[in-house]
């Protein structure tokens, strides 16, 4: 089973609803989540985030976009509970991200290193691949986080 990592930019009304849900339905609440991300709220960062979380670590960034957060609601069986960065958190870490570019990550990339912490991508066993992989994905991370940042929005992320 692959784990991923989706994320969601919320409006105050779409966060109020998540938050009932979880108390109701937390499958519910990340079916909703899901579905705001389909439409261009979010990103669905695949496989990528345990490469990204392990690059980032040695930045030492203001904010953990990986797996920072406070809970919103116990996990579910198989999911990680729902995690919300703040707007103030989201905008930290869009100031961090934007003034990064990825090869400032990509300096850090250590496929061995990789392989040895079981971090995603190593199994796609081609470098060259992994890194355009982690590339993109930060790219859409960055892009994600500065909307966010622009209209003053939390973020929440999960992992299934």
């Amino acid at each position: 089973m692959s784990v991923i990592t989706t994320y969601v930019r919320l409006r105050p009304d779409e966060l109020a609803e998540l938050r009932g849900l979880l108390v109701e339905s937390p499958a519910e609440a990340l079916e909703y989540a899901d579905d705001l991300r389909m439409d261009d709220r979010g990103l669905d960062a695949g496989k990528a985030w345990d490469g990204l979380r392990h690059l980032l670590s040695k930045l030492a960034p203001p904010v953990d976009v990986i797996s920072g957060g406070e809970p919103l609601a116990p996990g579910a069986p198989g999911r990680d509970a729902p995690r919300l960065l703040t707007a103030e958190q989201v905008t930290a870490a869009a100031r961090f991200l934007s003034g990064t570019p990825f090869t400032s990550l990509a300096r850090h990339y250590d496929p061995a290193e990789l392989t040895l912490a079981t971090a995603y991508p190593e199994a796609i066993g081609d470098e060259d691949l992994a890194l355009d992989y982690l590339e993109d994905s930060y790219g859409d991370l960055v892009a994600l986080f500065q909307a966010a940042a622009a209209e003053n929005e939390p973020i929440i992320l999960w992992r299934s």
